[in-house]
């Protein structure tokens, strides 16, 4: 799994879910990260951690919830969600990749 830095950042699953879910500061990410050379997002893995918990799945609905919302919010950016397995722990976590506009 790669460090933080300009181009992937990872957070928390609880970002997407639950009472704390926070679209708005996601949508903003995915819009710098474009305005930027493009990354990606790393949902499901939390600050500090180089890999998805142990036993976590994403919901199956999640992925499209991601895609449709982010594609609410965001005009001209460009987004690909995909869920991924961590194979050190077998943790689900997605992945958001955002091409640069």
């Amino acid at each position: 799994m790669s460090l933080e830095g300009q181009s992937i950042d990872k957070k928390s699953l609880r970002v997407i879910t639950g009472k704390t879910t926070d679209w708005p500061q996601l949508a903003k990410d995915c819009v710098a990260f474009a305005n930027a050379q493009g990354g990606r997002l790393l949902i499901g893995i939390e600050d500090g951690e180089g890999e998805s918990l142990a036993g976590q799945r994403v919901p199956a609905e999640l992925t499209e919830k991601v895609r449709a919302r982010l594609g609410e919010l965001t005009i001209n950016v460009t987004i690909v969600v995909q869920l991924r397995q961590s194979e050190a722990t077998g943790g689900e976590y997605l992945e958001i990749s955002i091409s640069r506009s």
